[in-house]
Formats: C-alpha cells, structure tokens, sequence
C-alpha cells in the first residue's frame, strides 16, 4: 500500500505508479519523484502485462536504460 493514498484494501483499487515500478526509477526504488494514482485493479494488472510484453518483445534487460515514448 503506497502511503498517501489512504487505505484502499478491498476497494477493487490499486496503485499505480510513473515511472515503473519494474524500473530502477520506479516508486518507492527512486529519488521520489513519481506519481502515484489508484487505479482499477485489473486494468492495472493489463498495465502490468503489457510492459512485460514490451521488455520481453524489445529484449530489455535488467539494468538496460531504455526510452518511452507515451502517445495516445
């Protein structure tokens, strides 16, 4: 559970974060700069499978510096 955000347990909510959590930048593993939100838990999850599938597709690394753009 992500402080701030209050206590979301049973909700249907989860927290997710920008940068990744998977990256060395990401919440809580980085300098504290991130944004946080609640979101729909199984679209976060969605979220979640489909970065897997870009670092898999792209062949990132662990430790890999990797660029992403965001469009809509």
């Amino acid at each position: 559970m992500q402080k701030g955000l209050g206590d979301y347990a049973g909700s249907g909510l989860q927290c997710d974060e920008y940068p990744f959590a998977s990256t060395k930048e990401g919440s809580p593993k980085g300098d504290n700069r991130f944004s946080v939100r609640l979101i729909d838990g199984p679209d976060n999850r969605r979220g979640g499978e489909r970065l897997a599938a870009i670092y898999t597709l792209n062949r990132v690394l662990d430790g890999d510096a990797f660029y992403m753009k965001i469009t809509n």
